[in-house]
């Protein structure tokens, strides 16, 4: 079970889950958390008025992650997962201290913990936002499950621009993978599981794997915290299909043109609710 989490019965409730993220690419969190918990009803607030988080100061992003647990707290939920890698790094004890006694599911624990698990050697690479390289949150992460694991890091800024404009197939993005990649990966000792550290990420995975080879495993952040949260969540016995509440703080045209990209269910902007956060 995650550190510092209170294990809670659905029984008890039938609140929805809560997901905040940075603006868009939390819709693979939400998507993963979907699959694992198809009966559960969500809310989902994306701070597109905010983004990047990736470039902001940590002080910044811990303020953004504040006020985002603030407001996703005013629709009753019953736990809270932080669908950013960066707001994870920096805001995660913010929102923990906020949400308490509430379940808050982090990015980087539990991708940390399932390299861990899925590396045979050891040694395990990770691609992500410049801040979350920077603040050293997996490596610190890595050597609290593992001390004799090697990291092997790289900042992938302009991966998230990519993946908003929907190059996540085409020969712009593979030229890009191969820039960040190759250092790491063309080399005699090279990871053998790499931590695909933002959001965006997953929709590089069909290239990444082609590049990589399937020797090389791929870790989707939200995909780990998915597993977390059923530690703490009993599963959902009801045979209703969940709902989901889209929440933006900018352009929710944008936000509902832009979803296909991360996201299988197609969204319209009338299903998408602007709020402000102040």
């Amino acid at each position: 079970m995650p550190e510092n989490i209170k294990n809670i019965s659905n029984s008890d409730t039938d609140r929805p889950i809560g997901v905040f993220d940075s603006g868009i690419g939390g819709l693979t969190v939400l998507k993963a958390l979907q699959h694992h918990f198809p009966h559960e009803s969500f809310i989902y607030i994306g701070d597109t008025a905010r983004l990047p988080y990736g470039t902001k100061s940590p002080a910044t992003v811990a303020r953004y992650a504040e006020s985002l647990t603030t407001e996703i707290l005013r629709h009753e939920v019953k736990a809270v997962v932080v669908a950013c890698n960066t707001a994870s790094t920096h805001g995660l004890h913010a929102v923990k201290n906020l949400a308490s006694p509430l379940p808050v599911i982090g990015m980087i624990d539990p991708a940390a913990k399932a390299a861990i698990a899925a590396s045979r050697s050891k040694h395990i690479g990770v691609m992500a936002t410049s801040g979350t390289i920077k603040s050293n949150a997996y490596q610190t992460a890595l050597l609290q499950h593992n001390q004799n694991c090697k990291l092997s890091s790289v900042a992938c800024q302009i991966l998230v621009a990519l993946a908003e404009e929907g190059w996540a197939d085409d020969d712009i993005a593979r030229a890009t993978l191969h820039k960040y990649l190759d250092p790491i990966f063309h080399q005699a000792d090279a990871p053998d599981t790499l931590i695909l550290g933002c959001t965006h990420f997953p929709v590089f995975i069909p290239l990444i794997q082609e590049m990589l080879g399937h020797s090389v495993t791929l870790i989707n952040s939200g995909e780990a915290a998915s597993h977390d949260l059923l530690d703490v969540l009993e599963t959902n016995t009801k045979s209703t299909q969940g709902k989901t509440a889209f929440f933006v703080t900018d352009d929710p045209h944008r936000f509902a043109d832009n979803a296909a990209k991360f996201y299988d269910d197609r969204i319209s902007a009338d299903d998408v609710t602007l709020i402000d956060i102040r």
